[in-house]
Protein backbone atom coordinates (compact mmCIF):
# COMPACT_ATOMS: atom_id res chain seq x y z
CA UNK A 1 0.00 0.00 0.00
CA UNK A 2 1.56 3.53 -1.02
CA UNK A 3 2.78 5.98 1.85
CA UNK A 4 0.34 8.66 2.33
CA UNK A 5 1.05 11.95 3.73
CA UNK A 6 -1.14 13.17 6.05
CA UNK A 7 -3.40 15.75 3.98
CA UNK A 8 -4.15 12.68 1.33
CA UNK A 9 -4.60 10.42 4.01
CA UNK A 10 -7.26 13.03 5.14
CA UNK A 11 -8.67 14.06 1.60
CA UNK A 12 -9.53 9.83 1.49
CA UNK A 13 -10.98 9.78 4.81
CA UNK A 14 -13.22 12.64 3.99
CA UNK A 15 -14.60 10.70 0.94
CA UNK A 16 -13.52 13.34 -1.98
CA UNK A 17 -11.21 10.47 -3.93
CA UNK A 18 -10.61 6.77 -3.70
CA UNK A 19 -6.74 5.03 -3.65
CA UNK A 20 -7.08 4.56 -7.00
CA UNK A 21 -7.37 8.22 -8.25
CA UNK A 22 -5.05 9.79 -5.16
CA UNK A 23 -2.33 7.58 -6.94
CA UNK A 24 -2.98 8.78 -9.99
CA UNK A 25 -3.40 12.54 -8.74
CA UNK A 26 -0.12 12.26 -7.06
CA UNK A 27 1.70 10.47 -10.29
CA UNK A 28 0.36 13.63 -11.89
CA UNK A 29 1.65 16.09 -9.58
CA UNK A 30 5.00 14.67 -9.43
CA UNK A 31 5.60 15.43 -13.10
CA UNK A 32 4.36 18.96 -13.26
CA UNK A 33 5.49 19.95 -10.18
CA UNK A 34 2.46 20.92 -8.50
CA UNK A 35 0.50 20.29 -5.67
CA UNK A 36 -1.61 17.22 -5.32
CA UNK A 37 -4.70 19.31 -4.33
CA UNK A 38 -4.25 21.10 -7.52
CA UNK A 39 -3.99 18.51 -9.26
CA UNK A 40 -7.11 16.82 -8.01
CA UNK A 41 -9.48 19.63 -8.80
CA UNK A 42 -7.81 20.08 -12.02
CA UNK A 43 -8.50 15.87 -13.39
CA UNK A 44 -12.25 16.74 -12.22
CA UNK A 45 -12.05 13.86 -9.07
CA UNK A 46 -13.86 16.18 -7.02
CA UNK A 47 -15.15 20.03 -6.95
CA UNK A 48 -12.48 22.75 -6.11
CA UNK A 49 -14.47 23.74 -4.07
CA UNK A 50 -14.62 20.93 -1.82
CA UNK A 51 -11.25 20.13 -1.70
CA UNK A 52 -9.94 23.32 -0.93
CA UNK A 53 -12.52 23.25 2.09
CA UNK A 54 -11.22 20.32 3.18
CA UNK A 55 -7.42 22.11 2.95
CA UNK A 56 -8.73 24.73 4.85
CA UNK A 57 -9.90 22.17 7.60
CA UNK A 58 -7.05 20.28 7.65
CA UNK A 59 -5.24 23.48 8.17
CA UNK A 60 -7.62 24.59 10.53
CA UNK A 61 -8.35 27.86 8.79
CA UNK A 62 -11.38 29.45 7.40
CA UNK A 63 -12.39 28.89 3.64
CA UNK A 64 -13.94 31.81 1.96
CA UNK A 65 -15.02 32.50 -1.53
CA UNK A 66 -13.84 36.28 -2.35
CA UNK A 67 -15.95 36.67 -5.44
CA UNK A 68 -19.14 36.58 -3.02
CA UNK A 69 -17.55 39.12 -0.68
CA UNK A 70 -18.32 43.05 -0.71
CA UNK A 71 -13.98 43.76 -0.97
CA UNK A 72 -13.35 47.79 0.04
CA UNK A 73 -12.19 49.29 -3.19
CA UNK A 74 -9.79 51.27 -0.61
CA UNK A 75 -8.15 48.04 0.17
CA UNK A 76 -7.39 47.01 -3.21
CA UNK A 77 -5.79 50.68 -3.71
CA UNK A 78 -3.03 49.58 -0.75
CA UNK A 79 -1.81 46.57 -2.12
CA UNK A 80 -0.22 46.42 -5.92
CA UNK A 81 -1.35 44.78 -8.35
CA UNK A 82 1.84 43.32 -9.20
CA UNK A 83 2.03 41.45 -5.64
CA UNK A 84 -1.15 39.80 -5.73
CA UNK A 85 -0.74 38.72 -9.01
CA UNK A 86 3.15 37.19 -8.31
CA UNK A 87 2.61 36.11 -4.88
CA UNK A 88 -1.43 34.35 -6.13
CA UNK A 89 -3.83 36.14 -3.86
CA UNK A 90 -6.20 38.63 -2.69
CA UNK A 91 -7.35 41.00 -0.13
CA UNK A 92 -10.17 40.32 1.66
CA UNK A 93 -10.78 42.50 4.41
CA UNK A 94 -8.58 44.53 7.07
CA UNK A 95 -9.04 43.42 11.13
CA UNK A 96 -7.60 45.82 13.88
CA UNK A 97 -4.49 46.92 11.14
CA UNK A 98 -4.00 43.45 10.45
CA UNK A 99 -4.53 42.39 6.24
CA UNK A 100 -6.69 39.40 5.79
CA UNK A 101 -5.73 37.64 2.83
CA UNK A 102 -7.18 35.02 0.89
CA UNK A 103 -4.38 32.42 -0.75
CA UNK A 104 -4.88 28.55 -2.09
CA UNK A 105 -1.20 27.39 -0.23
CA UNK A 106 -1.45 27.23 2.99
CA UNK A 107 0.60 24.55 3.36
CA UNK A 108 3.35 26.83 1.63
CA UNK A 109 5.33 28.18 4.92
CA UNK A 110 7.08 30.33 3.03
CA UNK A 111 4.52 32.41 0.98
CA UNK A 112 3.00 34.31 4.09
CA UNK A 113 6.24 35.56 5.23
CA UNK A 114 7.10 37.03 1.50
CA UNK A 115 3.58 38.71 1.68
CA UNK A 116 3.95 40.18 4.75
CA UNK A 117 7.65 41.38 3.24
CA UNK A 118 6.48 43.18 0.85
CA UNK A 119 3.78 44.80 1.87
CA UNK A 120 5.87 45.17 5.11
CA UNK A 121 2.13 44.87 7.41
CA UNK A 122 1.15 42.23 9.51
CA UNK A 123 -1.17 39.67 7.09
CA UNK A 124 -3.17 36.83 8.51
CA UNK A 125 -4.47 34.43 5.78
CA UNK A 126 -7.94 32.25 5.01
CA UNK A 127 -7.99 29.74 2.44
CA UNK A 128 -9.84 30.14 -1.64
CA UNK A 129 -9.46 28.04 -4.40
CA UNK A 130 -6.64 29.03 -7.33
CA UNK A 131 -9.81 29.74 -9.46
CA UNK A 132 -11.43 32.57 -7.36
CA UNK A 133 -7.57 34.03 -7.23
CA UNK A 134 -7.75 34.60 -10.50
CA UNK A 135 -11.05 35.78 -11.02
CA UNK A 136 -11.42 38.39 -8.19
CA UNK A 137 -8.02 39.29 -8.93
CA UNK A 138 -8.85 40.45 -12.80
CA UNK A 139 -12.34 41.51 -11.59
CA UNK A 140 -10.83 43.89 -8.76
CA UNK A 141 -7.67 44.96 -10.73
CA UNK A 142 -8.91 45.05 -14.31
CA UNK A 143 -6.57 42.37 -17.00
CA UNK A 144 -3.35 42.92 -17.21
CA UNK A 145 -3.05 45.37 -14.29
CA UNK A 146 -0.05 43.74 -13.11
CA UNK A 147 1.48 44.31 -16.72
CA UNK A 148 0.17 47.88 -16.35
CA UNK A 149 2.06 48.92 -12.85
CA UNK A 150 5.64 47.48 -14.26
CA UNK A 151 5.16 49.61 -17.47
CA UNK A 152 4.38 53.16 -15.34
CA UNK A 153 7.14 51.84 -12.53
CA UNK A 154 9.81 50.90 -15.64
CA UNK A 155 8.83 54.12 -17.82
CA UNK A 156 8.90 56.93 -14.21
CA UNK A 157 11.12 59.61 -15.27
CA UNK A 158 12.21 58.65 -18.81
CA UNK A 159 11.16 62.00 -20.81
CA UNK A 160 9.69 61.78 -24.15
CA UNK A 161 8.53 58.15 -23.00
CA UNK A 162 5.54 58.82 -20.58
CA UNK A 163 4.00 61.79 -19.40
CA UNK A 164 2.37 61.15 -15.80
CA UNK A 165 0.39 63.74 -15.70
CA UNK A 166 -1.69 63.38 -19.10
CA UNK A 167 -1.26 59.64 -19.28
CA UNK A 168 0.45 59.80 -22.90
CA UNK A 169 2.29 57.29 -24.48
CA UNK A 170 4.27 57.98 -27.49
CA UNK A 171 3.25 54.96 -30.20
CA UNK A 172 6.87 54.51 -30.47
CA UNK A 173 8.15 52.85 -27.30
CA UNK A 174 12.18 53.95 -26.91
CA UNK A 175 12.39 51.41 -24.17
CA UNK A 176 12.09 47.84 -24.72
CA UNK A 177 10.85 46.97 -20.91
CA UNK A 178 7.99 48.71 -21.91
CA UNK A 179 7.54 47.04 -25.21
CA UNK A 180 7.73 43.87 -23.42
CA UNK A 181 5.17 45.14 -21.18
CA UNK A 182 2.58 46.26 -23.97
CA UNK A 183 3.24 42.95 -25.92
CA UNK A 184 2.64 41.22 -22.89
CA UNK A 185 -0.12 43.16 -21.85
CA UNK A 186 -2.48 42.74 -25.68
CA UNK A 187 -1.29 39.23 -25.12
CA UNK A 188 -3.17 39.03 -22.13
CA UNK A 189 -6.27 40.95 -23.44
CA UNK A 190 -6.44 38.44 -26.26
CA UNK A 191 -6.09 35.43 -24.17
CA UNK A 192 -8.58 36.16 -21.57
CA UNK A 193 -11.19 36.61 -24.32
CA UNK A 194 -10.03 33.22 -26.26
CA UNK A 195 -10.62 31.53 -22.76
CA UNK A 196 -14.06 33.15 -22.31
CA UNK A 197 -15.12 32.35 -25.71
CA UNK A 198 -15.26 35.69 -26.83
CA UNK A 199 -16.32 36.73 -30.51
CA UNK A 200 -15.51 40.03 -30.42
CA UNK A 201 -12.95 42.44 -28.32
CA UNK A 202 -13.81 46.74 -28.39
CA UNK A 203 -11.32 48.64 -27.72
CA UNK A 204 -12.94 52.46 -27.82
CA UNK A 205 -11.13 55.26 -26.52
CA UNK A 206 -12.94 58.12 -24.91
CA UNK A 207 -11.72 61.44 -23.44
CA UNK A 208 -10.86 60.69 -20.09
CA UNK A 209 -11.17 56.89 -20.21
CA UNK A 210 -10.69 53.32 -22.61
CA UNK A 211 -13.53 50.72 -22.26
CA UNK A 212 -12.57 47.24 -23.19
CA UNK A 213 -15.75 45.13 -23.91
CA UNK A 214 -15.57 41.54 -24.95
CA UNK A 215 -18.63 40.26 -26.60
CA UNK A 216 -19.69 36.68 -25.27
CA UNK A 217 -22.93 34.48 -26.35
CA UNK A 218 -23.95 38.00 -28.31
CA UNK A 219 -24.09 39.58 -25.49
CA UNK A 220 -21.35 42.80 -24.57
CA UNK A 221 -19.32 42.73 -21.43
CA UNK A 222 -17.07 45.29 -20.39
CA UNK A 223 -13.60 44.11 -19.25
CA UNK A 224 -12.45 45.21 -15.95
CA UNK A 225 -9.13 47.18 -16.76
CA UNK A 226 -6.66 49.25 -14.73
CA UNK A 227 -7.85 52.68 -14.74
CA UNK A 228 -3.87 53.46 -16.09
CA UNK A 229 -4.64 51.80 -19.62
CA UNK A 230 -5.83 55.04 -20.96
CA UNK A 231 -2.27 56.25 -21.28
CA UNK A 232 -1.56 53.32 -23.09
CA UNK A 233 -3.71 53.49 -25.61
CA UNK A 234 -1.61 54.57 -28.93
CA UNK A 235 0.79 51.87 -27.80
CA UNK A 236 -1.49 49.34 -27.81
CA UNK A 237 -3.26 50.17 -31.06
CA UNK A 238 0.28 50.24 -32.39
CA UNK A 239 1.14 46.91 -31.17
CA UNK A 240 -2.16 45.28 -32.23
CA UNK A 241 -1.24 47.07 -35.75
CA UNK A 242 2.14 45.07 -35.99
CA UNK A 243 0.74 42.16 -35.02
CA UNK A 244 -2.15 42.91 -38.50
CA UNK A 245 0.62 44.01 -40.63
CA UNK A 246 -0.97 47.61 -40.43
CA UNK A 247 0.21 50.86 -41.08
CA UNK A 248 1.45 52.03 -37.52
CA UNK A 249 1.83 55.73 -39.32
CA UNK A 250 -1.61 55.80 -40.25
CA UNK A 251 -4.16 57.47 -37.99
CA UNK A 252 -6.51 58.51 -40.26
CA UNK A 253 -7.96 56.33 -42.39
CA UNK A 254 -10.01 52.58 -41.30
CA UNK A 255 -7.67 49.96 -41.39
CA UNK A 256 -8.37 46.02 -41.86
CA UNK A 257 -6.17 43.37 -41.35
CA UNK A 258 -5.48 39.67 -39.72
CA UNK A 259 -3.70 37.94 -37.00
CA UNK A 260 -3.49 34.10 -36.89
CA UNK A 261 -2.99 32.85 -33.28
CA UNK A 262 -2.87 29.72 -31.42
CA UNK A 263 -4.16 28.33 -27.90
CA UNK A 264 -3.11 25.12 -26.39
CA UNK A 265 -3.62 22.71 -29.60
CA UNK A 266 -6.42 25.31 -31.07
CA UNK A 267 -6.12 28.16 -33.86
CA UNK A 268 -8.02 31.37 -34.75
CA UNK A 269 -8.14 33.78 -37.00
CA UNK A 270 -7.91 37.31 -35.37
CA UNK A 271 -9.87 39.92 -37.88
CA UNK A 272 -8.92 43.32 -36.80
CA UNK A 273 -10.72 47.00 -37.88
CA UNK A 274 -9.30 50.11 -36.75
CA UNK A 275 -11.60 53.33 -36.88
CA UNK A 276 -10.19 56.71 -36.21
CA UNK A 277 -12.28 58.87 -33.68
CA UNK A 278 -11.83 62.12 -32.20
CA UNK A 279 -10.32 60.06 -29.49
CA UNK A 280 -7.80 57.85 -30.89
CA UNK A 281 -8.19 54.80 -32.92
CA UNK A 282 -11.09 52.24 -32.07
CA UNK A 283 -10.27 48.85 -32.47
CA UNK A 284 -12.53 45.67 -33.37
CA UNK A 285 -11.02 42.23 -33.09
CA UNK A 286 -13.41 39.64 -34.04
CA UNK A 287 -11.95 36.00 -33.27
CA UNK A 288 -12.69 33.17 -35.53
CA UNK A 289 -12.17 29.47 -34.26
CA UNK A 290 -10.92 27.34 -36.58
CA UNK A 291 -12.68 24.52 -35.02
CA UNK A 292 -16.32 26.34 -34.47
CA UNK A 293 -16.53 27.22 -38.01
CA UNK A 294 -16.21 23.83 -38.96
CA UNK A 295 -19.64 22.95 -37.45
CA UNK A 296 -21.30 19.99 -39.21
CA UNK A 297 -25.15 20.41 -40.19
CA UNK A 298 -25.77 17.98 -36.98
CA UNK A 299 -24.00 20.17 -34.27
CA UNK A 300 -25.80 23.47 -35.49
CA UNK A 301 -28.57 22.74 -33.57
CA UNK A 302 -31.29 21.76 -36.18
CA UNK A 303 -34.18 20.11 -34.84
CA UNK A 304 -35.02 16.26 -36.66
CA UNK A 305 -37.64 17.63 -38.74
CA UNK A 306 -35.83 20.62 -39.98
CA UNK A 307 -32.75 18.90 -40.65
CA UNK A 308 -34.71 16.64 -43.00
CA UNK A 309 -36.48 19.83 -44.52
CA UNK A 310 -32.92 21.47 -45.06
CA UNK A 311 -30.90 18.38 -46.17
CA UNK A 312 -33.66 18.08 -48.88
CA UNK A 313 -33.33 21.70 -49.97
CA UNK A 314 -29.39 22.10 -50.87
CA UNK A 315 -30.02 18.31 -52.76
CA UNK A 316 -31.65 20.37 -55.45
CA UNK A 317 -29.38 20.66 -58.43
CA UNK A 318 -30.03 24.42 -59.14
CA UNK A 319 -31.80 27.55 -57.78
CA UNK A 320 -30.80 29.87 -55.12
CA UNK A 321 -30.93 29.72 -51.20
CA UNK A 322 -30.47 32.59 -48.86
CA UNK A 323 -29.35 32.64 -45.63
CA UNK A 324 -31.26 35.25 -43.88
CA UNK A 325 -30.73 37.37 -40.46
CA UNK A 326 -28.63 40.23 -38.98
CA UNK A 327 -24.77 40.53 -38.30
CA UNK A 328 -23.70 37.87 -35.86
CA UNK A 329 -26.22 35.48 -36.46
CA UNK A 330 -24.50 32.64 -37.70
CA UNK A 331 -25.55 32.91 -41.12
CA UNK A 332 -22.04 32.28 -42.39
CA UNK A 333 -21.56 29.33 -40.46
CA UNK A 334 -24.63 27.69 -41.23
CA UNK A 335 -23.41 27.54 -45.34
CA UNK A 336 -20.51 26.60 -44.43
CA UNK A 337 -21.85 23.35 -42.65
CA UNK A 338 -24.16 23.03 -45.92
CA UNK A 339 -21.29 22.88 -47.85
CA UNK A 340 -19.24 20.60 -45.72
CA UNK A 341 -22.33 18.09 -46.60
CA UNK A 342 -21.88 19.29 -50.27
CA UNK A 343 -18.56 18.95 -50.79
CA UNK A 344 -18.18 15.48 -53.00
CA UNK A 345 -15.76 14.72 -55.34
CA UNK A 346 -18.04 14.58 -58.03
CA UNK A 347 -18.98 18.53 -57.33
CA UNK A 348 -16.89 21.40 -58.01
CA UNK A 349 -17.69 23.84 -55.15
CA UNK A 350 -16.31 27.98 -55.76
CA UNK A 351 -16.59 30.48 -52.99
CA UNK A 352 -16.58 34.09 -53.45
CA UNK A 353 -16.37 36.11 -49.73
CA UNK A 354 -15.20 38.78 -47.74
CA UNK A 355 -13.59 37.76 -46.09
CA UNK A 356 -12.45 34.02 -46.47
CA UNK A 357 -13.88 32.96 -42.66
CA UNK A 358 -12.64 29.12 -42.81
CA UNK A 359 -10.31 27.72 -45.48
CA UNK A 360 -12.62 24.20 -46.61
CA UNK A 361 -10.86 21.70 -48.00
CA UNK A 362 -11.80 20.53 -51.16
CA UNK A 363 -13.28 23.89 -52.29
CA UNK A 364 -12.05 26.85 -54.40
CA UNK A 365 -11.90 29.91 -52.36
CA UNK A 366 -11.68 33.76 -53.81
CA UNK A 367 -11.62 36.58 -51.41
CA UNK A 368 -12.98 40.02 -53.21
CA UNK A 369 -10.78 43.23 -53.16
CA UNK A 370 -12.64 46.40 -53.80
CA UNK A 371 -9.35 48.41 -54.07
CA UNK A 372 -8.73 47.11 -57.04
CA UNK A 373 -12.04 46.48 -58.61
CA UNK A 374 -12.64 42.82 -57.69
CA UNK A 375 -15.90 42.55 -55.98
CA UNK A 376 -18.90 40.01 -55.91
CA UNK A 377 -20.17 40.54 -59.29
CA UNK A 378 -16.99 40.59 -61.14
CA UNK A 379 -15.88 37.14 -59.26
CA UNK A 380 -19.45 35.93 -59.97
CA UNK A 381 -19.20 35.78 -63.73
CA UNK A 382 -14.98 34.60 -63.32
CA UNK A 383 -16.46 31.58 -61.42
CA UNK A 384 -18.98 30.76 -63.76
CA UNK A 385 -16.02 30.39 -66.39
CA UNK A 386 -14.86 27.12 -64.17
CA UNK A 387 -18.06 25.10 -64.61
CA UNK A 388 -18.59 25.13 -60.64
CA UNK A 389 -22.00 22.72 -59.84
CA UNK A 390 -22.45 25.08 -56.38
CA UNK A 391 -21.49 28.48 -55.74
CA UNK A 392 -21.42 30.21 -52.72
CA UNK A 393 -21.86 34.29 -52.55
CA UNK A 394 -20.58 35.56 -48.91
CA UNK A 395 -23.13 38.49 -49.33
CA UNK A 396 -25.92 39.71 -51.97
CA UNK A 397 -25.38 43.26 -51.51
CA UNK A 398 -26.59 45.57 -54.80
CA UNK A 399 -28.38 45.08 -58.03
CA UNK A 400 -25.28 43.73 -59.75
CA UNK A 401 -24.88 40.86 -57.31
CA UNK A 402 -27.80 39.51 -57.21
CA UNK A 403 -28.59 39.45 -60.90
CA UNK A 404 -25.47 37.58 -61.29
CA UNK A 405 -26.46 34.98 -58.94
CA UNK A 406 -29.98 34.82 -60.05
CA UNK A 407 -28.96 34.48 -63.72
CA UNK A 408 -26.22 31.94 -62.58
CA UNK A 409 -28.97 29.99 -60.75
CA UNK A 410 -31.13 29.70 -64.31
CA UNK A 411 -27.58 28.14 -65.82
CA UNK A 412 -27.86 25.08 -64.09
CA UNK A 413 -25.79 26.26 -61.04
CA UNK A 414 -26.57 25.85 -57.11
CA UNK A 415 -26.32 29.29 -55.50
CA UNK A 416 -25.97 29.51 -51.90
CA UNK A 417 -25.71 33.18 -50.22
CA UNK A 418 -26.94 35.47 -47.06
CA UNK A 419 -28.78 38.46 -47.13
CA UNK A 420 -29.79 40.93 -44.86
CA UNK A 421 -33.18 40.89 -43.76
CA UNK A 422 -35.00 40.06 -40.25
CA UNK A 423 -37.69 36.76 -41.66
CA UNK A 424 -37.65 34.88 -44.36
CA UNK A 425 -40.25 36.41 -46.54
CA UNK A 426 -38.42 39.88 -45.75
CA UNK A 427 -36.06 38.15 -48.83
CA UNK A 428 -38.57 38.66 -51.48
CA UNK A 429 -39.24 42.35 -51.00
CA UNK A 430 -35.25 42.99 -50.38
CA UNK A 431 -34.57 41.20 -53.58
CA UNK A 432 -37.60 43.24 -55.40
CA UNK A 433 -35.95 46.43 -53.60
CA UNK A 434 -32.38 45.88 -55.44
CA UNK A 435 -34.36 45.60 -58.80
CA UNK A 436 -34.85 42.22 -59.48
CA UNK A 437 -37.91 41.17 -61.37
CA UNK A 438 -40.48 38.70 -59.25
CA UNK A 439 -40.80 36.51 -62.36
CA UNK A 440 -36.82 36.05 -61.74
CA UNK A 441 -37.33 35.46 -58.28
CA UNK A 442 -40.28 32.45 -58.15
CA UNK A 443 -37.91 30.89 -61.06
CA UNK A 444 -34.96 30.67 -59.09
CA UNK A 445 -35.56 30.68 -55.53
CA UNK A 446 -35.66 27.48 -53.47
CA UNK A 447 -35.53 28.73 -49.82
CA UNK A 448 -35.18 31.69 -47.65
CA UNK A 449 -33.73 30.43 -43.98
CA UNK A 450 -34.35 33.17 -41.73
CA UNK A 451 -31.67 31.94 -38.76
CA UNK A 452 -31.16 33.83 -35.02
CA UNK A 453 -29.00 32.55 -31.99
CA UNK A 454 -29.95 32.09 -28.94
CA UNK A 455 -28.21 31.26 -25.84
CA UNK A 456 -28.17 28.16 -24.11
CA UNK A 457 -29.19 27.88 -20.37
CA UNK A 458 -25.88 26.73 -18.31
CA UNK A 459 -25.67 22.91 -18.16
CA UNK A 460 -24.09 23.76 -14.62
CA UNK A 461 -26.55 26.17 -12.68
CA UNK A 462 -29.59 25.40 -15.18
CA UNK A 463 -32.64 24.69 -13.03
CA UNK A 464 -36.46 24.04 -13.25
CA UNK A 465 -38.44 27.00 -13.77
CA UNK A 466 -42.08 28.41 -14.42
CA UNK A 467 -42.30 30.89 -17.27
CA UNK A 468 -44.50 33.84 -17.37
CA UNK A 469 -47.71 32.19 -18.91
CA UNK A 470 -49.23 35.85 -19.70
CA UNK A 471 -46.16 36.44 -21.82
CA UNK A 472 -46.24 33.38 -24.05
CA UNK A 473 -50.03 33.76 -24.50
CA UNK A 474 -49.49 37.01 -25.95
CA UNK A 475 -46.22 36.88 -27.41
CA UNK A 476 -46.26 33.33 -28.61
CA UNK A 477 -50.22 32.15 -28.80
CA UNK A 478 -49.53 29.52 -26.09
CA UNK A 479 -52.03 28.53 -23.52
CA UNK A 480 -51.92 26.07 -20.59
CA UNK A 481 -52.52 23.17 -22.43
CA UNK A 482 -49.05 23.16 -24.38
CA UNK A 483 -47.17 23.40 -21.87
CA UNK A 484 -48.15 19.92 -20.10
CA UNK A 485 -44.64 17.94 -20.18
CA UNK A 486 -42.42 21.16 -21.13
CA UNK A 487 -38.84 20.69 -19.34
CA UNK A 488 -38.84 24.66 -18.73
CA UNK A 489 -35.03 25.63 -17.10
CA UNK A 490 -33.11 28.52 -15.80
CA UNK A 491 -29.86 29.20 -14.98
CA UNK A 492 -29.03 30.56 -11.67
CA UNK A 493 -25.73 32.34 -12.81
CA UNK A 494 -22.27 30.54 -11.62
CA UNK A 495 -18.66 30.94 -12.45
CA UNK A 496 -18.79 28.77 -15.11
CA UNK A 497 -21.26 31.17 -17.26
CA UNK A 498 -19.87 34.55 -15.47
CA UNK A 499 -22.83 34.77 -13.28
CA UNK A 500 -25.11 35.03 -16.63
CA UNK A 501 -27.06 32.13 -16.16
CA UNK A 502 -26.11 30.90 -19.99
CA UNK A 503 -23.26 29.41 -21.84
CA UNK A 504 -23.00 28.54 -25.31
CA UNK A 505 -25.41 29.36 -28.37
CA UNK A 506 -27.77 27.22 -30.59
CA UNK A 507 -29.19 28.29 -33.82
CA UNK A 508 -33.31 28.46 -34.31
CA UNK A 509 -34.51 28.73 -37.64
CA UNK A 510 -37.56 29.78 -40.05
CA UNK A 511 -37.80 27.55 -43.13
CA UNK A 512 -39.87 29.00 -46.04
CA UNK A 513 -39.85 26.94 -49.03
CA UNK A 514 -40.73 28.53 -52.27
CA UNK A 515 -43.74 26.45 -53.35
CA UNK A 516 -45.78 27.20 -56.09
CA UNK A 517 -48.42 29.06 -54.50
CA UNK A 518 -45.19 31.22 -53.00
CA UNK A 519 -43.89 31.23 -56.05
CA UNK A 520 -47.15 32.79 -57.46
CA UNK A 521 -47.60 35.29 -55.06
CA UNK A 522 -43.80 36.22 -55.37
CA UNK A 523 -44.73 37.29 -58.90
CA UNK A 524 -47.96 39.32 -58.08
CA UNK A 525 -45.54 41.43 -55.54
CA UNK A 526 -47.32 40.41 -52.51
CA UNK A 527 -46.01 41.82 -49.49
CA UNK A 528 -43.83 39.55 -46.89
CA UNK A 529 -46.40 39.94 -44.51
CA UNK A 530 -48.70 37.98 -46.49
CA UNK A 531 -46.30 35.75 -47.91
CA UNK A 532 -45.26 34.55 -44.12
CA UNK A 533 -48.78 34.36 -43.23
CA UNK A 534 -49.88 31.65 -46.03
CA UNK A 535 -46.37 30.11 -45.61
CA UNK A 536 -47.88 29.95 -41.67
CA UNK A 537 -50.95 27.89 -42.48
CA UNK A 538 -48.98 26.14 -44.82
CA UNK A 539 -46.80 24.59 -41.70
CA UNK A 540 -44.23 27.20 -41.95
CA UNK A 541 -42.48 26.70 -38.24
CA UNK A 542 -41.87 30.90 -37.21
CA UNK A 543 -38.34 31.98 -35.28
CA UNK A 544 -41.03 32.36 -32.54
CA UNK A 545 -42.47 28.60 -33.10
CA UNK A 546 -38.89 26.85 -33.74
CA UNK A 547 -38.03 29.23 -30.11
CA UNK A 548 -40.98 27.94 -28.49
CA UNK A 549 -39.42 24.49 -29.30
CA UNK A 550 -35.99 25.42 -27.58
CA UNK A 551 -38.02 26.54 -24.44
CA UNK A 552 -40.40 23.53 -24.22
CA UNK A 553 -37.39 21.35 -24.22
CA UNK A 554 -35.32 23.00 -21.39
CA UNK A 555 -32.98 24.47 -23.94
CA UNK A 556 -33.17 28.43 -23.48
CA UNK A 557 -35.45 30.60 -21.81
CA UNK A 558 -38.75 32.89 -23.16
CA UNK A 559 -36.78 36.01 -21.97
CA UNK A 560 -33.99 35.03 -24.76
CA UNK A 561 -35.77 34.28 -27.56
CA UNK A 562 -38.08 37.05 -27.11
CA UNK A 563 -34.94 39.33 -26.96
CA UNK A 564 -33.86 37.84 -30.21
CA UNK A 565 -37.16 37.67 -32.31
CA UNK A 566 -38.14 41.44 -30.87
CA UNK A 567 -37.93 42.30 -34.98
CA UNK A 568 -40.50 39.64 -35.19
CA UNK A 569 -43.80 41.33 -37.15
CA UNK A 570 -45.91 38.09 -36.21
CA UNK A 571 -47.82 37.67 -33.30
CA UNK A 572 -50.00 34.64 -32.92
CA UNK A 573 -49.66 33.41 -35.89
CA UNK A 574 -49.85 30.20 -34.83
CA UNK A 575 -52.93 30.82 -32.84
CA UNK A 576 -54.81 32.11 -36.08
CA UNK A 577 -53.96 29.68 -38.74
CA UNK A 578 -54.80 26.51 -35.79
CA UNK A 579 -51.44 24.96 -35.81
CA UNK A 580 -49.87 25.52 -32.20
CA UNK A 581 -46.55 25.38 -31.83
CA UNK A 582 -45.45 21.47 -31.24
CA UNK A 583 -43.36 20.29 -28.24
CA UNK A 584 -40.55 18.10 -29.38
Amino acid sequence: MPAYSGLEQYLIRQGLLDETRMDRAKSEAAKGGTSVVHVISQLGFAPAEKVYQALADFCEMRFVLPSKMDIPPELIAKVPARFATHYGFVPIQERNGVLVVAISEPLNAQLLDDIRLVLKRRVEAVVTTPQEIGRVTRDLYGVGADTMEKILINADGMEGVVNLEGMQVSSDLGDDSIDASIIKFVNELILEAIQSDTTDIHIEPFEESLRVRYRIDGILHQAPTPPSIRGFHAAIVSRIKIMANLNIAEKRLPQDGKILASFSDAHYDLRVSILPTPHGESVNIRILSRTSMAMTLDQLGFLPEDMEIFSRLISKPHGIILVTGPTGSGKTTTLYAALAKLNQVDRKIITIEDPIEYQLAGISQMQVQPKIGFDFALGLRSMLRHDPDIMLVGEIRDHETAEMAIRSSLTGHLVLSTLHTNDSAGAVTRLVDMGIEPFLISSTMIASIAQRLVRRICAHCGAPHEPDTVVLRHEFGIGPEHMKGGNFRMGAGCDECRHTGYRGRLATYEILAFTDQIKEMTVQRANALEIKRVAVRNGMKTLRASGWQRIYSGDTTLEEVLRVTADSEVIGFELEAGHAPVPV
